[in-house]
């Protein structure tokens, strides 16, 4: 077939580069099928002559500020989703009620309490993409519905989520008709207080949050009355071991850049890289963050949330603590019957770390000799500095919801911002449990997205061509489900004092080697591969059974709670109770108390994330997408391949699809009626006076709408979100004047 094109048509192209662009036809000879475009890649004018024209579409025009909502695209390929997503209102349009959002790696001045004012009340898809408007779509339905929602913020690692989610908060504590600003002041100092203690530079990201949190703001008649904030997998690893070009928890380096000397003193503390647990990355500096202002943050958030000056110095002396540990080192000790155990070397790192602590004395000074090997006695090492900061990290959140979560509540809306998918070099057991959290989330969106909608238009017989999309509960159920998903076989391994990282990948070849979406090695090495809807991941065992297990000996954990520090004492005093949970079982006639199995790290994460998702599915959900542009983390720069990926794996071509073609706007007849009634033109009766499905059968085959527009089933009105758009500023702008002429006095 052949192809006619004028100079100056909108084209899509293949230039040989792996993925399509947009260009302008600058010749185009008919008869030898030969075309010149000119395209922009990487911000510079070039010209291509193309012969084979199988790969040239043409494309809409749809100026310098792209198209708002991607379901107005007639051609919705992948390439001109990105496009689109990029050249939209700095990197942000919509699918539907979806927003997608790229991280422009830049802040703009369009955050701000006019842009606030802006959206506030304003019906979603009126004004141009933002994510306060899915701030306002979010407090408007719960406002006038009564009904808890719950914005779902998603992506890879540095695209933007962290960010997403203050944005988000800001916007709903603006907007709130709180008299008092205290509780929802607090509320917003708790982001930067997590923050500092739970995110971290990654090769991928600057400020990556290596945890998962859910926030639950509560409202009651419009006012903040409080929040909860639940966490998720702190990655405990970091806190001993980064690496190249990583840092540990942002809070350490803050610490020592921000702390006077005189504090420093007090705290045995010096710079950064001085301790082994900061600079094993290479570098202690982070270009763009000035750690000694955010320790001032920090501080500030603090006072805010009010902290007490005693609680702040244990916090302190619990952080120089775990770095004093990190310098500890060992010698060998040749023990009796030629056994190799080894000795405490740094003595002076002891002292400072059992005086910080306020260990007794007399453990202080005792010579501590242990029958280990060097590299074992450096895993229990790092096992006690990994214990005093995570339990230090679950106190504060702990501490904040003391703070928080007060008043009465009626409904709230929750915001998860939880770790992006991850694919790392040597990716271990934190990638496996941070990756399928992801998949859970991706099924929670299809679910929502795909599923349900179909299935109700099944249910009500509509006229509809299914619309296919990759279902990842299988790749759920090869992780999770009982009894041999991998979890459960690591979970069972780690019950096994005997058991090995080995053992555990045995396992798993011999009861998944069959499933496609498992993959062995072809060369004898501790690592599987799992191919996730984001892509393949090889895991390597090594640790796994060590971090499912998280075990601290009981000696160490006694030793800490005779900590003279009331709070250090009481972190650890949760830990023993945790760990002493008895039961009684009958055996041979008798009762005999048995120690339980201690619950391990993916157990409970994964009861966590069973919890996680019941109590969204109870909320009416947003969703944000954020995008990556880029894997440099440069700014304003879009990478087309990285762009494709995400949309490819995240399913935005087929979101838009049934966006598109589905109707996901839902109204009762009577509600239909008494919304849109304003709209009908001449005399139209009361709703009380007609039946309401009178009033929408009139209403669907008005000028307004198109035939295919919409439908009626059951007692409800479904309408595609387009004509939504399309009838809601003229029912706004009337609704708006009838009140203007309530005010107009009779003459």
């Amino acid at each position: 077939m052949l192809l006619l094109l004028l100079q100056g048509d909108l084209v899509w192209f293949d230039p040989g580069l792996g993925y399509v662009l947009p260009g302008e036809v600058m010749e185009f000879h008919r008869a030898g099928q030969v075309i010149t475009v000119q395209a922009v890649i990487g911000g510079k004018s070039q010209v291509f002559t193309l012969t084979n024209l199988s790969s040239v579409r043409r494309r809409q025009d749809l100026g310098p500020t792209g198209v708002e909502d991607m379901i107005c695209l007639s051609n919705y390929t992948k390439i001109s989703i990105s496009s689109k997503v990029w050249s939209s209102a700095v990197g942000n349009t919509y699918t539907g009620s979806i927003l997608v959002a790229v991280n422009p790696y830049r802040m703009f001045d369009i955050y701000g309490l006019d842009t606030v004012k802006k959206y506030e009340g304003q019906i979603l898809g009126t004004l141009p993409p933002h994510i306060f408007a899915i701030g306002s779509a979010a407090y408007s339905r719960m406002s006038k519905d009564s009904t808890n929602q719950c914005v779902v913020i998603s992506g890879e690692s540095g695209a933007g989520k962290t960010e997403s989610t203050k944005l988000i908060m800001q916007y709903l504590a603006a907007v709130n008709k709180s008299q008092s600003n205290l509780i929802t002041e607090q509320i917003l100092e708790a982001s930067p207080l997590l923050e500092s203690f739970g995110n971290a530079k990654t090769i991928k990201n600057d400020n990556s949050s290596r945890f998962g949190k859910y926030l639950e703001v509560y409202f009651k008649d419009g006012v903040i009355t409080g929040a909860r904030i639940t966490e998720y997998l702190l990655e405990k690893s970091r806190i001993v071991t980064q690496a190249h070009e990583e840092r540990n928890y942002h809070v350490f380096y803050e610490l020592l850049a921000g702390l006077p000397e005189e504090s420093k003193a007090k705290y045995g503390l010096t710079s950064a890289d001085k301790y082994f647990y900061l600079n094993q990355g290479g570098s202690c500096q982070l270009e763009g963050k000035y750690d000694g202002e955010d320790l001032q943050a920090l501080l500030s958030a603090m006072q805010v949330l009010g902290f007490s000056t005693q609680e702040q110095d244990t916090i302190f002396r619990i952080l120089a603590a775990v770095l004093h540990l990190g310098n500890v080192y060992f010698h060998r000790k040749q023990l009796r019957h030629g056994q190799e155990g080894v000795e405490i070397g740094s003595e002076a790192e002891i002292k400072w770390a059992s005086h910080l602590l306020q260990i007794d004395d007399e453990a202080r000074n005792e010579r501590v000799f242990t029958p280990l090997n060097i590299d074992q006695a450096l895993d229990a090492r790092d096992a006690v500095a990994k214990a005093l900061y995570s339990s230090l990290f679950s106190w504060l959140v702990r501490r904040i919801n003391q703070i928080i979560h007060k008043g009465s509540r009626k409904t709230h809306i929750s915001i998860l911002d939880i770790f992006g998918f991850e694919i790392f070099k040597e990716n271990s057991f934190e990638q496996l449990c941070i990756n399928y959290a992801n998949e859970k989330l991706q099924f929670h969106f299809n679910k929502h997205i795909f599923k349900l909608e179909q299935q109700e238009y099944a249910k009500e017989k509509i006229d509809w061509q299914n619309i296919e999309f990759q279902d990842n509960l299988p790749l759920i159920e090869l992780v999770a489900r009982k009894p041999v998903g991998i979890l459960h076989l690591l979970d069972d391994e780690s019950n096994f004092p005997k058991a090995t990282d080995h053992s555990f990948l045995e396992k798993c070849h011999y009861n998944h080697a069959l499933n496609e979406l498992y993959s062995r090695p072809r060369m004898s090495s501790m690592e599987f591969g799992i191919k996730h809807y984001a892509g393949q991941v090889w895991y390597s065992v090594e640790g796994f059974l060590d971090k499912n297990r998280d075990t601290l000996r009981n000696d160490v954990v006694e030793l800490l709670i005779s900590s003279k520090l009331s709070m250090l004492s009481e972190m650890f005093l949760d830990v023993r109770l945790s760990s002493e949970n008895k039961t009684l079982t009958k055996a041979n006639g008798r009762f005999v108390t048995m120690k339980p199995r201690t619950p391990t790290v993916a157990a409970r994460f994964n009861d966590s994330l069973t919890h996680l998702m019941e109590g969204m599915a109870k909320c009416n959900p947003w969703f944000i997408r954020c995008i990556k542009p880029n894997n440099e983390k440069a700014p304003l720069k879009l990478d087309m391949p990285c762009v494709l990926e995400q949309l490819r794996y995240s399913g935005m071509l087929e979101t838009i699809k049934i966006r598109q073609q589905g109707f996901p706007v839902r109204l009762r007849f009577n509600h239909f009626a008494d919304r849109y009634r304003c709209l009908v033109p001449g005399q139209v009766p009361r709703a009380d006076g007609e039946s309401p499905r009178a009033f929408d059968s009139s209403f669907l085959w008005s000028t307004f709408l198109s035939d295919d527009s919409s439908t009626s089933v059951n007692h409800v009105s479904l309408v595609k979100v387009g004509t939504t758009q399309h009838i809601h500023p003229q029912e706004h702008f009337i609704k708006h004047l009838l009140q203007l002429i309530a005010f107009i006095p009779d003459v």
